[in-house]
């Protein structure tokens, strides 16, 4: 069996990447302008929420990428691998470390991680599961008055480079708040702060000294341009 390892998977990308950067460097492809402007497009598409603008921001990237040379030289690479391969019948794998047996595992995540998604909880009720999720671009939202949050400190960890972050939190609940990223908004509880740039705010609300709280919620957002609001109900 055939397996491409995860070193081999980077090595792939750190190639993609320097071949990108030979033909801008020096052909002076122009391709490369035209798709940031459609990752531009995405992320207006996202606070604006104009879904007719995230499919031409992601037609118009895909069209720029694979305009260029470097990129097409790399997918055909990577067909003519495959294809001998598949000559020598031997399967093709990816191989990532092995921590513990991920078959064992049944219970889905109730977000989960996905490079382009508009995603959000059930509206009615469900059985709570801590949240790690990470992504390129997209738009979460997140209620936790629609279930029972356990004993002990319940996560939301959200990482992702572009899109906005809803999250609703019971008025019981004490929480603290951990924002970091380049460029974003924040509004928490009802309060609008200055737009952030490459700023980390940490801030915590319904905590009583006087009372042992059973339950709390930590929320940890981190943003390359991104906003993020949290609010009671």
């Amino acid at each position: 069996m055939n397996q491409i390892t995860t070193n081999k998977l980077t090595m792939l990308l750190i190639i993609s990447l320097l071949l990108v950067f030979i033909e801008v460097t020096f052909f002076g492809n122009g391709s490369i302008i035209f798709a940031l402007l459609g990752i531009v497009m995405i992320y207006m598409s996202i606070s604006k929420r104009r879904k007719w603008l995230f499919w031409m921001g992601t037609i118009i990237s895909i069209i720029s990428l694979f305009s260029m040379w470097s990129l097409r030289l790399l997918v055909v690479a990577t067909l003519i691998y495959i294809l001998w391969q598949l000559k020598k019948g031997s399967p093709i794998t990816i191989s990532l470390p092995k921590q513990f047996d991920y078959n064992s595992v049944e219970a889905q995540p109730i977000i989960q991680n996905k490079a382009f998604s508009f995603q959000k909880t059930p509206t009615n009720a469900y059985e709570w599961q801590d949240i790690h999720v990470q992504g390129i671009v997209g738009d979460l939202t997140i209620d936790t008055t629609q279930t029972l949050l356990p004993k002990g400190t319940s996560l939301i960890s959200v990482r992702q480079g572009f899109g906005k972050v809803r999250i609703a939190v019971p008025y019981e609940v004490p929480v603290r708040i951990h924002f970091n990223t380049m460029v974003g908004d924040v509004q928490l509880f009802g309060n609008r702060m200055p737009r952030l740039w490459n700023k980390t705010i940490s801030m915590k609300d319904g905590y009583n000294q006087e009372i042992e709280h059973t339950v709390e919620l930590i929320i940890t957002v981190s943003t390359l341009f991104g906003d993020v609001e949290v609010i009671r109900k």
